[in-house]
């Protein structure tokens, strides 16, 4: 029930204002995905819920579920962003994990604003809820279990009191006691049974993570990268044909990967061909994320179509047709955080 708490905090926070809903959502959705490292679980768990949201505000059903459905991948781009976490200790040699956090923090601002600005240009006639002192002060009261476990997360890595292992330790044993003991969503019984049911999805990760390490450092060892440096260098003079270049490839990737497969297996490749044209290695992992977040959402076989086409019960055709503008405006979002690399390391 964590997602209802927050949602209402949000939603009782800027309910008030023009296209309060539609804040609420993408707020909602994007921290969501930023602590459980995975967009589509956001549109499964979250995506019915979000919609009777905007719906009950005035909005169109195509219109709330095409905007939940753009909004899942956007929390990727935050701390403390498993994404984020498993790239940098992939490339731990190239980059740090603090600067990587720095570097998204404003693509993913832009992704997120882009996604509000789009639905309330979409929307402008929807009705707003007042503004209560009373109700904000109980859905923070209610919700602040909630909010300070991603602000313990934060404060305990960032500071340096808790190691990466630390850190995910203390999220489960705070999740564990939040839940069973506070909340009362679980028993320690049906508890015990969740935790028996994520050992076999843990483990077929860990799996999945050992077999793309092995063939990354097999092409590492057997000088690939090197290679698809100097093929690259041969036939691709200019850094800005590069950059469009590895936007196509890695929309590709998207499609056709989940995105730790791609970042453990595709990675390690890039990042030497990037830095053979003088491309900082946190810019390149900035146009790295967004262009798998994009992949995500891009037909023919992007992976949350398919996830959104289940949960809400329409055709996938239906569901393309209603997010190619918030597609298309990702998409402007990408092509300036790829040319410019302000966006990404003004904060470093």
């Amino acid at each position: 029930s964590a997602g209802k708490r927050l949602l209402n905090v949000v939603k009782c926070g800027v309910g008030w204002l023009k296209g309060g809903p539609v804040i609420a959502t993408v707020l909602v959705a994007t921290f969501f995905t930023t602590f459980t490292g995975a967009s589509g679980v956001t549109i499964l768990a979250l995506g019915g819920l979000l919609t009777l949201i905007l719906t009950g505000s005035g909005y169109k059903k195509s219109e709330a579920e095409s905007l939940v459905t753009a909004s899942g991948s956007i929390g990727m781009l935050f701390p403390p962003s498993l994404a984020i976490i498993i790239y940098g200790t992939t490339n731990i040699f190239s980059v740090d994990i603090f600067a990587l956090f720095k570097g998204a923090i404003i693509p993913g601002t832009l992704m997120a604003l882009s996604m509000i600005l789009l639905a309330i240009i979409k929307n402008r006639s929807v009705r707003r809820e007042a503004f209560s002192v009373r109700e904000l002060g109980s859905s923070l009261f209610h919700g602040s279990a909630e909010l300070l476990m991603p602000i313990g997360i934060v404060v305990g890595y960032f500071t340096g009191f808790l190691s990466l292992i630390e850190t995910a330790a203390f999220a489960a044993v705070y999740s564990f006691v939040l839940e069973v003991f506070i909340r009362r969503d679980y028993t320690v019984k049906s508890a015990a049974k969740v935790i028996l049911k994520s050992i076999p999805v843990a483990g077929g990760i860990l799996v999945i993570i050992g077999a793309a390490k092995g063939l990354a450092f097999f092409m590492i060892d057997a000088g690939v990268p090197f290679m698809l440096t100097d093929f690259v260098m041969t036939f691709v003079q200019s850094k800005y044909v590069f950059l469009f270049l590895l936007n196509i490839l890695l929309l590709v990737v998207g499609c056709l990967m989940d995105l730790y497969s791609a970042i453990l297996v595709v990675s390690p490749l890039i990042m030497p061909v990037a830095e053979s044209f003088g491309i900082d290695p946190v810019h390149t992992w900035v146009i790295f994320l967004t262009n798998l977040s994009l992949g995500f959402l891009t037909p023919p076989v992007g992976m949350n179509l398919f996830i959104a086409s289940y949960t809400f019960n329409r055709p996938i055709m239906k569901i393309v047709k209603d997010i190619l503008p918030y597609l298309l405006v990702q998409f402007v979002i990408l092509m300036l955080v790829t040319y410019i690399p302000w966006f990404s390391t003004v904060l470093l």
